[in-house]
């Protein structure tokens, strides 16, 4: 099972939702969340359903019609820029990860 790196106030998370016979950009509505607009409470909060996807994160996903969701986790590093991407089946994922989804943090 994946990690979650540190995450500081320089750590970007993007969440959309991919799949489904129509690949319509505008029903994927990707949400940024920049924790440096964040407070303590409100980065927790989203460090906390990350941790929860992690269980269900799948390599391989959004077969036929199956939609999933896409979280891309972009933290900047000292030499590189580091990226995780987790694919969560639309079935599988849970409360919290649609409510931010559907309204950031």
């Amino acid at each position: 099972m994946k990690e979650l790196p540190e995450l500081g106030t320089n750590a970007v998370v993007r969440i959309s939702r991919q799949g489904g016979f129509a690949a319509i950009s505008a029903l994927s509505r990707p949400r940024e969340i920049d924790f440096a607009q964040c407070d303590p409470t409100q980065r927790g909060q989203v460090c906390s359903v990350l941790e929860n996807c992690l269980s269900v994160a799948r390599p391989e996903v959004g077969k036929g019609d199956q939609r999933f969701y896409r979280i891309e986790l972009q933290v900047p590093r000292q030499q590189e820029q580091g990226e995780l991407v987790l694919q969560i089946p639309e079935e599988q994922a849970p409360r919290e990860l649609i409510r931010l989804w559907e309204k950031g943090a």
